[in-house]
């Protein structure tokens, strides 16, 4: 959890605060959205939750407090810090406070683009933080040959005394240049899976049919209506793309975002998902017995999974193994068949392996 939100209707503060954990956990937000809801606000696109106080490990962020706010623009502020690094922590405070940011818009935008820059906060570091510079200033990746060959005492010298550093409570900032780009247009998210998905899709309305939202399923019940109303409708509707697609093989081939509906694969997706390796093999073995049509079908196979018996075939491609009428048999022996049903297999595989030395 990076923050907790107190956030009250600025219309009608009589309805009391509401404290929020961010990120919203997935097994807390529909009742998030509920209990807002209840307090006359927490809508899909509007900015009607006034901010009153934050709970955070990021005090930049404090100069939101008095803002109105929506709420699931501060879930995918906090999703984005959440993957920070402590590097990439004091970069974000430093830019937001060198260029006096404090809408909610653009410390989302800082977050694709404050990487870019370097912080001194340590200046008996100097050599690591010159090499913390040479990544920044290349992208964040160099060959590692020539990373062990820059001098960072040198880089971070030269840095200093070029005199483009800004003095800022989280350390000396140096932008490099860092331009502060709208991704975020105060409405559409920028694609950013929190956590991997088993499937994420392309909500498709903009112009030319560009993607004016996502969804990672499986995904809170709620979230799916409240995402489409944010990525909104073109002339013609919308339409949807599967972008990812890490379901097994067999369960993928019978999904199909036009037959089966974004709530069936999401109930499909939250069925499987705590499934392990082991029980996903099962799955595509039963889904191949039971010939599902639809997602709906498959979401009840994996539910009752452990109805249905499975021996999975071996990995081995030297193995020997067969489907017969009494069931699925494999042999992981280290004689060959052939060996092992001669009179004395241990001493022929012997013999054979003497033989094999001459």
């Amino acid at each position: 959890m990076i923050m907790k939100a107190e956030v009250s209707s600025k219309a009608h503060p009589e309805y009391g605060q509401a404290t929020i954990p961010l990120p919203i956990p997935d097994s807390q937000y529909d009742s998030v959205i509920d209990l807002l809801e209840a307090m006359d606000i927490g809508s899909p696109t509007a900015q009607d939750c006034r901010v009153d106080g934050l709970d955070t490990e990021y005090p930049i962020l404090n100069r939101l407090v008095a803002q109105s706010v929506n709420v699931d623009e501060l879930d995918y502020l906090a999703k984005r810090l959440d993957s920070f690094c402590a590097g990439e922590k004091e970069k974000f405070q430093a830019m937001a406070s060198k260029l006096c940011l404090s809408d909610i818009k653009d410390f989302i935008n800082l977050t694709f683009c404050c990487q870019q820059a370097t912080v001194i906060t340590d200046f008996s570091r100097l050599e690591q933080m010159g090499k913390d510079h040479a990544l920044a200033i290349n992208g964040g990746s160099m060959p590692f040959e020539e990373f062990k060959e820059v001098d960072g005492l040198s880089v971070a010298l030269d840095l200093i005394q070029g005199g483009a550093g800004v003095i800022t409570p989280y350390g000396v900032v140096y932008d490099n240049g860092m331009k502060l780009e709208p991704l975020y247009d105060g409405r559409h998210f920028p694609a950013y899976p929190y956590k991997p998905p088993l499937m994420m899709v392309s909500i498709n309305s903009g112009p030319e049919g560009t993607a004016t939202g996502y969804l990672y399923l499986p995904c809170p019940d709620k979230q799916i209506q409240r995402t489409l109303e944010r990525a909104g409708s073109g002339p013609e509707g919308f339409q949807m793309e599967a972008v990812t697609d890490d379901l097994t093989p067999q369960v993928s081939a019978v999904v199909s975002l036009t037959c089966d509906g974004l709530e069936n694969l999401n109930g499909l997706c939250r069925a499987v998902e705590p499934l392990c390796i082991a029980e996903r093999k099962k799955l595509d073995a039963v889904v191949q017995l039971a010939q599902p049509k639809y997602a709906s079908e498959v979401r009840q196979l994996a539910e009752n999974l452990d109805q249905f018996d499975f021996v999975p075939k071996s990995d081995s491609p030297g193995a020997d193994s067969a489907l017969t009428e009494l069931g699925y048999v494999s042999y992981h022996g280290s004689l060959t068949l052939e060996e092992l049903m001669m009179d004395d297999p241990a001493e022929q595989h012997q013999r054979d392996q003497a033989m094999g030395g001459i």
